[in-house]
């Protein structure tokens, strides 16, 4: 049966995820873990024994591997192939920056909108010879959809 115990944050799965990932170095370890990292495995050096031995030899082999050398001109076409950042949207002046895009589009829809209101009521009103308010009223609500077209039937006749 395995140690599951935890220490102050770190359980012996991470531990061992730690060493396979950075290495038998506990220094290479992040230094959130690193500490608690290095005090379990001497709390405990049976446990990470076969994990740590096959850390240090990949450690020992990856040391004999050369490091690689770029050259100048060749460092200098890829950094001049990468992609550049786009620029920038120019910052908007003044009141734009707090208004919504689509504001004009609803001036103008209410700006044709009060013509048309205005008008459908004056036409009929004027056409229906209303000559009291009740008659105006009911001319007004009929040009905005909210009541029958009686009064703008009988002008139109």
């Amino acid at each position: 049966m395995t140690d599951q115990r935890m220490t102050s944050t770190l359980s012996d799965e991470r531990i061992l995820d730690l060493i396979e990932a950075y290495g038998a170095d506990p220094a290479a370890f992040p230094e959130a873990e690193r500490e608690s990292a290095a005090r379990r495995i001497t709390e405990a050096p049976g446990l990470f024994a076969k994990a740590l031995e096959d850390a240090r030899r990949l450690d020992q082999f990856l040391d004999l591997v050369p490091e690689a050398e770029v050259s100048a001109s060749l460092r200098d076409s890829l950094l001049a192939s990468a992609p550049k950042p786009k620029r920038a949207a120019r910052p908007e002046r003044g009141l734009r920056r707090f208004l919504p895009g689509w504001l004009p589009a609803g001036a103008v829809a209410s700006l044709v909108m009060g013509v048309m209101i205005g008008v459908n009521v004056s036409l009929p009103s004027s056409v229906a010879s209303a000559q009291t308010s009740d008659e105006a009223d009911a001319v007004m609500y009929a040009a905005l959809g909210f009541g029958d077209y009686e009064l703008m039937s009988e002008a139109a006749e």
